[in-house]
């Protein structure tokens, strides 16, 4: 039926006031639960969709299941999606321009989460705090983490410099550290603000003590961290990736890591969700977790508000400000 919205999110799944939002728009959540879809494939998705009797008009979904032109091709019915996230590159958005669906995202919600966990990767990492509960659960006391890396007056190197790269600069200017930033936009404002200096990407990945690509997963920075960037940084060097994982190739990554080229990294995406099997499980110069970056309580809140009104508004005909493509709805 025209008035149902399909939910496939983990994050909004816990927001029973966002689902009242639908409600009180006139459409009706249909969930489909984490629990239900754990490694759903597009295929998988395009099965269960086959499967509903009535086909929802709107989708309101996070970023686990990547949909592209098989689902876009067939999804009868569907008229928006509104994602519960910032990030996109989990859908072809031609394939839904083509096939004249909207697609919209919750943009600057959740930034300053974001760069909070960036920074507790941060000094997890450098300062070896995961080794050290490790340890001590273990009885070794400190055996193995005597000695960490300083992280105050380091030379932090930032990728982008949007919302979320200018929290991390913000919070960076705390531990009194030299900011590069690499950006297309040079926009002079932040960088006076932060008292952060431009300067070309090749020079930043040789000179930063931590590098932080905060930038979206575009053709133009895909693996972006590579074998020669790696080359190029400081064997003491770690690299922290809040953002996409396909900025990193994590072949090259791993064998850094391994050979111990660069001192560690820490990661929060990766190239292929959820990382259940990986060969950086081997490593003890690595800290993971799970795209957890924006999931604090108050963001996950908001998100989920904002993406539950978008969804009323596309699906009323209406524009909220945050259209990725547009179709007519």
């Amino acid at each position: 039926m025209r008035n149902k919205v399909l939910i496939v999110s983990f994050s909004f799944e816990q927001e029973e006031e966002a689902f009242q939002v639908l409600r009180d728009g006139g459409y009706e959540p249909v969930l489909l639960a984490a629990k239900d879809r754990a490694g759903y494939t597009e295929d998988d998705f395009i099965a269960y969709w086959n499967g509903l009797s009535d086909k929802p008009a709107g989708i309101l979904m996070g970023a686990d299941i990547a949909l592209g032109e098989k689902f876009a091709g067939q999804a009868e019915g569907l008229r928006a999606i509104s994602l519960n996230c910032a990030g996109y590159d989990h859908l072809d958005l031609a394939a839904f321009q083509k096939a004249n669906i909207t697609v919209c995202n919750v943009p600057r919600q959740n930034y300053d989460a974001v760069a909070d966990f960036t920074w507790g990767l941060i000094l997890s990492l450098m300062r070896r705090i995961v080794e050290g509960d490790r340890a001590i659960r273990s009885g070794k006391w400190c055996e193995g983490v005597e000695r960490g890396m300083a992280v105050s007056k380091k030379t932090i190197g930032i990728i982008g410099f949007g919302a979320i790269g200018q929290a991390v600069a913000k919070r960076a200017t705390g531990f009194d550290m030299n900011i590069l930033v690499s950006s297309t936009s040079r926009k002079p404002e932040p960088a006076l603000k932060y008292n952060a200096s431009y300067t070309d990407r090749e020079a930043l990945f040789r000179e930063a003590d931590i590098i932080v690509p905060t930038c979206p997963h575009v053709p133009e920075t895909h693996h972006m961290i590579n074998k020669d960037t790696i080359a190029l940084m400081k064997r003491s060097a770690v690299v922290v990736n809040p953002s996409r994982g396909g900025i990193i190739d994590t072949q090259a990554l791993y064998d850094a890591l391994k050979s111990r080229r660069i001192a560690g990294a820490a990661l929060d995406v990766y190239e292929e969700e959820p990382l259940y099997e990986s060969r950086l499980f081997e490593l003890d110069n690595v800290v993971l977790t799970p795209h957890m970056g924006g999931l604090a309580d108050r963001e996950i809140h908001n998100v989920a508000m904002q993406s539950a009104y978008n969804m009323v508004s596309l699906l009323d005909g209406k524009t909220t400000g945050s259209e990725i493509i547009g179709g007519s709805i």
